[in-house]
Parts: structure tokens; sequence; C-alpha cells
């Protein structure tokens, strides 16, 4: 599992929360007709990763907010992973309100046995997750003229 707590983790979202998951790979998604699938890969813990946990927005525009490029993304429920029984849990960054971090999903580097239970966690929150989409999400940016006129109310 992951190691003590990062400084940029702060509380636990609610179970009725739902975040975000960007498909930074095309790998981590499947396309099948209409029945598109999250794959295991979507949910595994990279070693730059680990001191805070694996990146989740609370909204579309989050979760991709630090990907140059993605491949779509999907949503899944905070009670769905807190209920599995890996001490999964989902924090708020600290730096940014808008994003979370899944912590204390183990690292595939680590060893076989390590490699295992992530492959068993990442199939199990794959499964749970419903893609959005598929397709690059570009987020909506504010027109000019609107960001302007707020600024003088």
């Amino acid at each position: 599992m992951a190691a003590a707590l990062s400084v940029n983790l702060g509380a636990l979202l609610d179970d009725d929360v739902e975040v975000f998951r960007a498909f930074a790979e095309k790998s981590y998604r499947r396309r099948k007709n209409n029945n598109n699938v999250v794959r295991y890969l979507a949910y595994l813990l990279r070693d730059d990763d680990v001191g805070d946990g694996l990146s989740v927005g609370l909204s579309p525009e989050a979760a991709v907010k630090h990907l140059q490029t993605n491949e779509g993304y999907c949503r899944i429920l905070v009670g769905a992973i807190h209920a599995l029984p890996y001490g999964l849990q989902v924090r708020v960054d600290l730096a940014d309100p808008n994003h979370a971090f899944i912590c204390n999903l183990p690292l595939i580097t680590i060893s076989d046995a390590s490699r295992e239970l992530a492959m068993v966690i990442g199939k199990e929150l794959a499964r749970m997750s419903i893609v959005v989409t598929c397709d690059p999400y570009i987020p909506p940016t504010p027109a000019v003229g609107q960001a302007a006129n707020e600024g003088e109310n």
C-alpha cells in the first residue's frame, strides 16, 4: 500500500460524490460498438503518483486539467471505491479543491504480489466505472466577453 499521507491530501470525500478519471492513454479504455468499457490500466498507480495517489477530478474539466491530451474519461462513485475491502480512500487535493486522489493503491513495481493486488483492484474499479466518452475531452472555455463582464459586477 502507499506510504504515509502526503501534505497535499485533505479530507475524505463523501460517499455520494462522483469523481472522474481521465483516460490519459488509449489503453485505459476499450471501444466496443455501443458498449465502451474502462480497462484496469486506468486504475494502476504509477511511480510518479505514489506520494499522493491516483488523480481524479470532481468534474471532467478537473480530471483532464493537467494532461496535454486525453482519450476521454469515466466516472465512479466515491462510495463504491470506499466500499472495496482494500482500505482505499478518496481525498481532496489541498492544492486544488476540484481535484482529488485515490489513496492506498498498491504500486505494481514493488513485487509480484503487489502487482497482482493492483490488477485485482484495478479490475474491480474498472468494472464499477462508467465510460462517459472515449473521445478526447476538451473542456469548454468561457467566452472572452463573458469573462470580462463577470469581472465588472
